[in-house]
């Protein structure tokens, strides 16, 4: 499919307990039933092939959901924003791309290199959840997996606002189910 659909991407870092967030959350929903025109894709994949991906797909809207650590909020905790599209620096970006190149993975590594070549559309939607666990193993901690359901609403409020609705301000809800 390209042009005219809606993208739910998940990026995750595999293995890594509560980091690999994005990537079982599509393992999850990504068999329910959806409107037509919605994509629910893996992007857990470096951060320049995900922009290929966005390149190909032509997506008129873009619902990101990963797990990043801010150290700010406590594990559990869900942050859902409008992604600026303002480009970074470029020596952040040749920064990421040498790191990408040598296999990591992360949310913000794809937010940097994709809006640097303005491989967003407008109204991008970043849902993600502060991990707990970031150690090597499977499964997410309690407070991340009481989540995955709050997050499933958010998504699904996200494709109903397609196009995008670009007036959704920053918005953090709390801890899974007292979201």
């Amino acid at each position: 499919m390209t042009g005219g659909c809606v993208l739910v991407g998940g990026v995750g870092l595999p293995w890594l307990r509560d980091l690999d967030f994005g990537t079982q959350f599509v393992r999850r929903v990504e068999n329910l039933p959806w409107p037509e025109g919605v994509v629910v894709e893996d992007l857990s994949y470096a951060a320049h092939r995900v922009l290929h991906t966005l390149q190909e797909l032509r997506p008129d809207k873009v619902i990101l959901v990963g797990a990043m650590p801010r150290d700010v909020d406590p594990p559990g905790t869900i942050r859902r924003y409008v992604l600026d599209l303002t480009p970074p620096p470029a020596e952040e970006v040749h920064e990421r791309l040498t790191e990408a190149v040598g296999g990591i993975i992360d949310l913000d590594h794809t937010l940097a290199v994709v809006r640097h070549w303005k491989g967003f559309p407008e109204g991008t939607v970043v849902i993600e959840v502060e991990p707990g666990d970031r150690s090597f193993g499977l499964g997410f901690t309690d407070e991340v997996e009481a989540c995955v359901e709050s997050v499933l609403a958010m998504v699904r409020e996200e494709v109903e606002r397609a196009p995008a609705d670009v007036g959704l301000e920053t918005e953090a809800v709390g801890k899974g189910d007292d979201a």
